[in-house]
């Protein structure tokens, strides 16, 4: 038996360094040529690195989450024979199978489709029959499942854009396959576009058969700054390993809540009236790609929450409950009613909150769009929905006949009566009075407003009648800055923090 010092083996061409995902072998334990002794993670997979021979792992020398250069030591061992540890004997590197997942096609007449939303992040993995994304055809609304597992590297196409069938969406590490025609899920009659469901893991931990915890170095990392115990966790990575996506859907302040992202700020959506969380499908993106953290939810009476909606208390009431089990500091976004929601919340929320970011806030002038609120209240047909929504601005008719459908299902129940009501009275004066609320909210905080000069909604000379310590914009859109200048809306929401 002889000493041999363990070094960061090369696993592909281009690979110059690799980061320590977890040994799997421990110190003074024997190994056998062949057996997986460490877990390494490089710039294109995670791969188990075998035992070139006979041995005893002596000493590690570095550890979960060390980055180490390829040939830097990483353990020493004592091995029966040094021979077998020679560069000319290392494994070949693990063959590439990244691949390019393309826009499907969902149905005979389907020629494009838009991306609604992913349902796996980047980094994570996923199952056959997962739902990996949900895409909006021009006769449904879809999740489409994955036909093989692997692990999502790359998203290509992002919420809203349009994507002709057959057109590259993502770059995946697995096998893909153009389907012809997947099945289509059915359309859930509950939002103004199709709801994504926020799927809470199990906080149960199962103890791997030799007792290790075996998670990934960017898991670890998000788990450190969520402040996360790992052993809460249920893996869903290969061998039940912890992955970026499983501590990120870990600790949902509550339920329907959606948290993604890592590092950077953390940002609360909070919608307006008739809408729900995918309005913020685009900004939420933008916000994640900047490198911070988003968290949406629907309000009562809205989208997926089945509570009842019947005043703005009841509604920052909700939202107190989830802003509860977010971490803070907080950067809150608010929209139209949601953005009063939002003033409401940061007063009680003192120092957790670090910034407000009100666009096209309701409450800031005498008159509202009664026409809109009181008739999306009201509406039983799709034609009503459809009529109603080009009142928001140039995008609010670009909604498929299927969405404006179950739009209209769900309105017909009348869930949104009783707030319509409680904002603004039938001739559209508005019961809503924010520019009190604002005057009371502490000087050190940052706070913005965004205000649409062809709003017919909320006018943009509301705007005169807000704070002076309120700093106002303005943009040539209707009442959904989001969908019409998103990368503005973005820009402005970045720069409206404690920290700038």
């Amino acid at each position: 038996m002889t000493a041999q010092t363990l070094t960061m083996p090369r696993l592909g061409e281009t690979m110059e360094e690799g980061t320590v995902v977890g040994w799997l072998v421990e110190p003074g334990k024997p190994f056998k040529r062949g057996d997986p002794i460490l877990e390494l993670e490089t710039d294109k997979t995670v791969v188990e690195f075998p035992a070139l021979g006979d041995g005893v792992l002596d000493t590690v020398l570095v550890g979960p989450g060390d980055v180490v250069p390829v040939g830097a030591p990483i353990a020493t061992a004592t091995v029966a024979n040094t021979a077998d540890w020679s560069e000319d004997d290392a494994p070949a590197p693990p063959a590439s199978d990244i691949n390019i997942l393309s826009m499907p096609r969902l149905g005979e007449t389907m020629e494009e489709g838009v991306i609604v939303q992913w349902l796996v992040a980047e980094g994570a993995s996923y199952g056959r029959g997962d739902a990996i994304l949900e895409i909006e055809t021009d006769k449904t609304v879809a999740e489409v499942p994955a036909l093989y597992e692997g692990r999502l590297l790359r998203i290509l196409a992002q919420p809203g854009e349009r994507i002709t069938v057959g057109n590259p969406i993502a770059e995946v590490e697995g096998q893909v396959e153009v389907a012809d025609a997947l099945p289509a899920a059915p359309p859930a009659a509950v939002t103004s576009a199709p709801a994504v469901v926020a799927v809470t893991v199990p906080a149960t931990h199962v103890p791997k058969p030799d007792g290790r915890l075996r998670a990934t170095p960017l898991a670890r990392r998000i788990a450190r700054q969520k402040g996360v115990a790992l052993e809460t966790l249920q893996g869903t990575g290969r061998r039940g390993r912890i992955e970026r996506a499983d501590v990120e859907r870990a600790g949902s302040p509550a339920p329907g809540v959606q948290v993604e992202g890592s590092g950077g700020r953390l940002y609360l959506l909070i919608h307006g009236f008739a809408g729900d969380r995918t309005a913020w499908a685009v900004t939420a993106a933008a916000l994640r790609r900047a490198g911070h953290r988003t968290a949406v939810f629907d309000l009562p009476g809205h989208g997926g929450n089945t509570a009842d909606a019947t005043d703005l208390a009841g509604l920052t009431e909700a939202a107190m409950a989830v802003a509860n089990g977010l971490p803070g500091p907080l950067v809150l976004v608010g929209h139209s009613m949601g953005a009063a929601v939002a003033v409401a919340l940061t007063a009680q929320l003192g120092a957790k909150a670090s910034g407000l970011v009100l666009l096209t806030p309701a409450g800031c002038g005498p008159q509202i769009g009664a026409e809109f609120v009181h008739g999306m209240a009201n509406a039983t047909t799709a034609g009503e929905v459809g009529h109603l929504l080009r009142l928001l601005g140039p995008k609010g008719g670009a909604l498929s006949d299927s969405v404006l459908a179950q739009m209209a299902a769900e309105l017909a129940r009348g869930r949104l009566k009783l707030l319509a009501n409680a904002i603004a009275s039938s001739e559209g004066r508005q019961r809503i009075d924010l520019i009190r609320a604002l005057e009371a909210l502490p000087e050190t905080l940052p706070i913005r407003a965004l205000f649409g000069t062809e709003d017919r909604i909320v006018s943009a000379q509301d705007a005169l009648n807000l704070p002076p310590r309120v700093a106002v914009h303005f943009l040539p859109t209707g009442h959904m800055p989001q969908w019409d200048a998103p990368r503005e809306v973005v820009d402005l929401i970045l720069k409206g923090t404690r920290d700038e």
